[in-house]
C-alpha cells in the first residue's frame, strides 16, 4: 500500500517539473489525442497558438467538431496549421438518433462532409478520419427495445465504414464501457468486427478501467482493430458526470498513473484520448 501512494506521489512531483505531455514521451505512453467541442480554433487567427499547445505537450491527434457553416479559408488555415505541427485532424461528429438507421445515412453523410472539405485542402493537409460519437442507449427507444437498437445501431455503423473506405478515412467509433456487461457482448463484437478501424472507449469509470475494458481489447486483438481508451477530465456536473467518471479533481498525475498501468496490461493494443481540451488545458494550468 506504501508503495502505491508513494508512486502516485512521485508521478505528481515530476509531472509538476516536467509537464504532462514530456512525461508521457518519455514514458513510452504511445498515441495521445484530444477531443476538442470548440469551434473558435477553426478561424484564420488561432490554430496555430491551439496546434502549438498541443504539440508542446505531445499530443498527435485532435478530434475536432467542425460546424458545417465554415468558409473554405477558415477549414484550409486549421488544417493546414495543424499539419505543420504534425498533428493530425479527424472529424468529431454523431447524434444519438444516428443510431436508429439501419443503413448509417447521417453518418455517412457525415463521411461525404469530410471527403468534400479534403477535396478543398492540400493533399499532405486533410483530414485523417472520422470519430463518430454516436450513443443510441441515449433515445428514447433504447428504454423499450434495446437490443433491436443496437442491432440496427451495429449495421448503420458497418454500413458507415465501408462509405469511409471507400475515401481513404479512418473510422473511430465512440462506445461506452459496459454494452458487454449489459447483454450486448454480440453486437459489440460486430460493431468491433465490422463496423470500425478503431474502438475509442469511453472509460469512465475510475478505477474500474483495466476490467472495463478488457472485453473491448480482447475483441480489439482479434479483429486487428486499434483500441483507444478515454478519459473524462470535465468538472462533475449533475447526475452526468459524477465524481466516480472524471479526473478533473484527482489531477494529470493520476491520468498518467491509470494510462501507465494499462499500457503494463496492454501493451502495444492501447492508445489514450482525453475529453476534452477545454478541461485538459484548465487542469494543466492547475499543476
Amino acid at each position: 500500500m506504501r508503495r502505491k501512494v508513494f508512486v502516485g506521489l512521485f508521478l505528481a512531483v515530476i509531472l509538476c517539473f516536467i509537464g504532462f505531455g514530456i512525461f508521457w514521451s518519455q514514458q513510452g505512453m504511445g498515441e495521445l489525442s484530444v477531443f476538442n467541442w470548440e469551434k473558435d480554433v477553426l478561424t484564420v487567427e488561432n490554430p496555430d497558438f491551439f496546434f502549438d499547445e498541443l504539440s508542446k505537450s505531445n499530443i498527435c491527434a485532435v478530434y475536432q467538431w467542425i460546424p458545417s457553416k465554415i468558409t473554405a479559408e477558415d477549414m484550409s488555415s486549421y488544417l493546414e496549421s495543424a499539419c505543420a505541427h504534425g498533428i493530425d485532424v479527424y472529424l468529431l461528429t454523431g447524434d444519438p438518433s444516428w443510431g436508429l438507421e439501419e443503413d448509417g445515412e447521417s453518418m455517412a453523410s457525415e463521411i461525404v462532409r469530410a471527403q468534400e472539405m479534403n477535396e478543398m485542402a492540400p493533399k499532405d493537409a486533410q483530414i485523417k478520419g472520422i470519430v463518430m460519437d454516436v450513443e443510441p442507449y441515449l433515445t428514447d427507444y433504447w428504454d423499450n427495445a434495446p437490443k433491436q437498437v443496437m442491432e440496427l445501431f451495429a449495421s448503420g455503423l458497418a454500413d458507415a465504414r465501408q462509405k469511409a473506405q471507400a475515401y481513404g478515412l479512418e473510422f473511430i467509433v465512440c462506445i461506452p464501457y459496459f454494452y458487454d456487461t449489459e447483454g450486448y457482448k454480440d453486437e459489440l463484437e460486430t460493431i468491433i468486427a465490422k463496423g470500425c478501424d478503431s474502438a475509442a472507449v469511453m472509460n469512465y469509470y475510475k478505477g474500474k478501467e483495466e476490467e472495463h475494458i478488457a472485453d473491448e481489447a480482447a475483441l480489439s486483438r482479434k479483429y486487428g482493430k486499434k483500441l483507444i481508451n478515454i478519459y473524462e477530465l470535465q468538472p462533475p456536473k449533475g447526475n452526468s458526470i459524477v465524481e466516480a467518471n472524471t479526473y478533473y479533481h484527482d489531477g494529470l498525475g493520476a491520468v498518467m498513473k491509470n494510462a501507465a498501468r494499462l499500457k503494463s496490461v496492454y501493451k502495444g493494443d492501447i492508445r489514450f484520448a482525453i475529453h476534452d481540451y477545454d478541461a485538459w488545458k484548465e487542469m494543466k494550468e492547475n499543476e
